[in-house]
């Protein structure tokens, strides 16, 4: 039986990507040093203090962490509060179907504080009962810690939990939490990529989350007729 369904946010829910990059352009440009979208992939799902290293490396030490960390952040925050970040496709439409069934999370390698202003500025509040960023939590993804912080907040075994996620360390997160992953894979993931091959599911867009977790449910009954 499926209790909870817990979403990642940047890539899955929200077309974050394109924000982040121009951001970590743009304050690499300051001094004279390119990003590129080999940079962008190599931090995808990662948490905070991973991608604020990184870029500090990528400077070499012309900036502080704190000051990388408030450049970037503050760009991205901007541009959630005031809605400009794209949602991704059946983003609305799976979050109002997944509220109506099961108990529903957000688990994020974004600062708390970005995930308070993507949810202020898509108001979309009201769909999650925990809400956890890997900032609050040891290790970051792909390290299963997020997934098994809110699913002890929520009080919901990973065992009748599904993660929802689109990136390589997303989904070895929640497969390492020991929960079910749907795999939304964006263009910029290998379709040969291992981590892929791992999850449960994988379907091409949010559209097709609900009949994916309809299937879900029917195998967990199949199996437990058999099993009885």
């Amino acid at each position: 039986m499926i209790r909870a369904v817990i979403f990642d946010m940047d890539g899955l829910l929200v077309d974050s990507e394109p924000v982040w990059f121009e951001a970590r352009r743009e304050l690499l440009s300051q001094f004279g040093k390119s990003w590129t979208e080999a940079d962008q992939e190599r931090l995808m799902g990662v948490s905070t203090s991973t991608w604020v290293e990184y870029v500090r490396g990528k400077l070499e030490g012309a900036m502080r962490s704190e000051e990388v960390l408030d450049n970037i952040v503050g760009i991205m925050a901007a541009s959630y509060r005031r809605g400009e970040v794209p949602l991704l496709p059946g983003a609305t439409e799976a979050l109002e179907y997944c509220v109506a069934r099961y108990r529903v999370g957000l688990a994020s390698g974004s600062p708390r504080v970005l995930i308070d202003a993507a949810l202020s500025g898509t108001g979309w509040q009201r769909y999650f009962e925990k809400v956890v960023s890997s900032d609050e939590c040891a290790r970051g993804k792909p390290d299963p810690d997020v997934y098994l912080e809110i699913l002890s907040r929520m009080s919901v075994s990973a065992e009748q939990a599904v993660v929802v996620e689109d990136s390589s360390a997303g989904i070895l997160a929640g497969k390492a939490a020991n929960a079910k992953v749907i795999a939304i894979p964006r263009g910029y993931t290998s379709s040969d990529d291992p981590a892929i091959r791992q999850a449960d599911a994988r379907i091409a867009s949010l559209h097709a989350l609900p009949e994916t977790l309809e299937g879900m449910e029917s195998d967990t009954a199949v199996d437990k007729g058999r099993a009885g």
